[in-house]
């Protein structure tokens, strides 16, 4: 077995981050439209490379001018699908552009898009999409995309060498994704929503568990959410102490336990920090490791002007250590480190959860799903079935990361029904059907 820890393992000066979150403590103006470009090219393995959208339409004009027989008729497309950029909604192909490098350096894309579509690359692994993902296209709709087709290259501008953190929820991306790729014209339409939805789940959860390495692989954690239409009061006790406030106080681990990580990684991919714990329980020299890992820890709390540990008696106590100084660093309200922790945590909630958070008056912030949010969740967790029992769509939105308490499910019941997506065999719970709306 590989030593899990880097040989001759010593504390940095200061506290890096390069794994695992796509949030820095500046520079996160996230460009979605780019990243779903960027995103949806790694999923087809496909780029549009030295290829201008404005060369593309002059190469749409020249045949459409060859092949058509009249040619003044182009300037009628050119203001359909070019004036208007509805040739970005014919097919997903067409997305690509919005990912396209004008030069030679992944700099133009924005280092800010670029980590968050290495986010996606990562719970993606290995899979990839087929790139016949279009339908129901007409003749003149057929000519561009086979002008584009005939530029595209193969390739992507994302890399990722990390094992996923939440595998589960993993699974469920790839599920969605294939979904999507099922149904173009509603990847076109929500393909962007479906990424916010999972930058922040993916966020959110993540902070649930960076210090649960002890219970091994993820599963999902409890993150309650009201719907955007109904009322919020300090008497829900699940909305109240598991919405979030703790969302709030587990992002506040995000920055300290993830800088952690990066210096116990010694080979790549890098791994999780409950699979480097596992590994680290696992391995035969247990007398070799602890005194490793105590000689980091002393090591460590000297770096950062902490008080001196007792020597651990084990590795899963060195690991506890590890998390007790991690943390212990950043409690000073007069030391930078402090400000700093503050602001990851600040840039996690307006960059990525804007859409999700909302102030309540006396019942303080909660976190929400607006109506939009709800149908996609719906559609994806429903996916190709015609219909799910309420019970096992509510759990398709709990392995997703996203609770509703008893009273926000009698709300979602309405909603529903006043979508007329709803099918009620009597009044139990388990008799009610939800159908997709696509």
């Amino acid at each position: 077995m590989m030593y899990p820890i880097p040989e001759g393992l010593t504390p940095s000066d200061k506290n890096k981050l390069n794994s695992y979150l796509p949030i820095r403590n500046k520079g996160n103006e996230f460009n979605w439209d780019t990243i779903t470009g960027l995103v949806l090219g790694h999923a087809l393995k496909r780029l549009v490379k030295h290829y201008p959208f404005e060369q593309f339409r002059e190469d749409c004009q020249s045949r459409f001018i060859a092949k058509l027989d009249e040619p003044g008729f182009w300037p009628v497309l050119d203001r359909m699908y070019f004036a208007t950029e509805a040739v970005f909604h014919i097919s997903p192909l067409f997305l690509l552009f919005k990912a396209q490098r004008k030069g030679s350096g992944k700099s133009e894309l924005g280092a800010e898009n670029l980590r968050m579509g290495e986010l996606f690359a990562g719970l993606m692994g290995n899979y990839f999409l087929p790139d016949e993902v279009n339908d129901n296209l007409t003749f003149i709709e057929q000519e561009m995309l086979s002008v584009l087709r005939g530029q595209l290259k193969q390739g992507s501008a994302l890399s990722t060498q990390e094992q996923p953190y939440l595998p589960y929820l993993a699974n469920a991306f790839l599920s969605d994704l294939a979904f999507l790729a099922r149904h173009p014209q509603y990847l076109l339409q929500e393909l962007t929503h479906m990424l916010q939805l999972y930058a922040f789940t993916y966020c959110a959860q993540l902070a649930l568990h960076v210090t649960d390495w002890k219970a091994g692989e993820p599963v999902s954690k409890p993150l309650y959410f009201i719907l955007d239409n109904e009322k919020a009061s300090k008497e829900r006790v699940a909305v109240q102490h598991y919405g979030h406030k703790l969302f709030s106080e587990s992002s506040k681990r995000l920055f300290p336990m993830l800088s952690a990580l990066e210096v116990l990684q010694s080979q790549t991919p890098k791994r999780p920090l409950w699979r480097i714990y596992q590994e680290a329980v696992a391995y035969e020299d247990q007398e070799r490791l602890l005194a490793d890992l105590n000689r980091y820890l002393q090591a460590f709390a000297v770096s950062r002007s902490l008080p001196a540990l007792e020597s651990a008696s084990s590795v899963p106590q060195a690991f506890e250590q590890l998390r007790e100084l991690a943390m212990k660093q950043f409690e000073s309200e007069k030391d930078t480190r402090s400000e700093i922790n503050g602001k990851y945590v600040k840039e996690l909630e307006k960059q990525v959860g804007a859409n999700f958070i909302q102030s309540r008056g006396r019942a303080g912030r909660v976190l929400v799903l607006n109506q939009d949010q709800l149908l996609l969740l719906t559609n994806l967790a429903i996916g190709e079935r015609d219909k799910l029992r309420l019970h096992e769509l509510i759990k398709g939105f709990e392995q997703r990361g996203f609770y509703l308490d008893n009273q926000s499910q009698q709300v979602l019941v309405s909603f529903y029904e006043r979508m007329g997506n709803v099918e009620r065999m009597s009044d139990s719970g388990d008799a009610v059907y939800v159908r997709k709306t696509i």
